[in-house]
């Protein structure tokens, strides 16, 4: 006896699928929405400013690594474009953001003193999730990269 129709096989990946698009989603925007005003109307002058306020080294290089990160990663993110590569320069700039800027200067987690660290904990979740699993199915990188079976390994067809 049967439990009723599934909308989705046991086996099926579609879930994770779904999962793993809305994840995308959710990081790419809020990665361009940072990223926006890092880049543009005048460009990463004052965002190379506040990283040498902090004590970064070439804080001009720095702010245009991570304003092309954060820019352009999200939007690759969201069309699910490199997302392995990506995720991997969105947890790289999230460890630093919150250890060199955020935890050094004791903002707390929830940002009791300021802007707290927690958004930056849920984005290095986020990217380091999407860098381990991938971009699934609703993605370019499924489109472009997806690995077809050679002809002589797919099931005959009888007709």
């Amino acid at each position: 006896m049967t439990s009723g129709v599934s909308v989705v096989n046991r086996g099926s990946n579609t879930w994770r699928d779904a999962s793993l698009f809305v994840l995308r989603l959710a990081v790419g925007a809020t990665f361009i929405v940072h990223g926006y005003p890092k880049l543009f109307p005048s460009g990463t002058a004052g965002f190379a400013g506040f990283l040498q306020n902090l004590g970064f080294p070439i804080p001009g290089i720095f702010a245009w690594i991570v304003s092309i990160v954060e820019f352009f990663g999200g939007m690759a993110m969201i069309l699910g474009l490199l997302v392995r590569y990506v995720g991997a320069l969105m947890t790289i700039e999230m460890v630093v953001t919150s250890t060199k800027v955020k935890m050094a200067h004791s903002t707390g987690f929830v940002g009791a003193r300021g802007a707290g660290w927690e958004l930056d904990f849920l984005l290095l979740a986020i990217a380091l999730a999407l860098l381990l699993a991938g971009a699934g199915a609703f993605s370019l990188d499924s489109v472009l990269w997806s690995r077809r079976a050679p002809a002589s390994t797919r099931p005959s067809q009888v007709g």
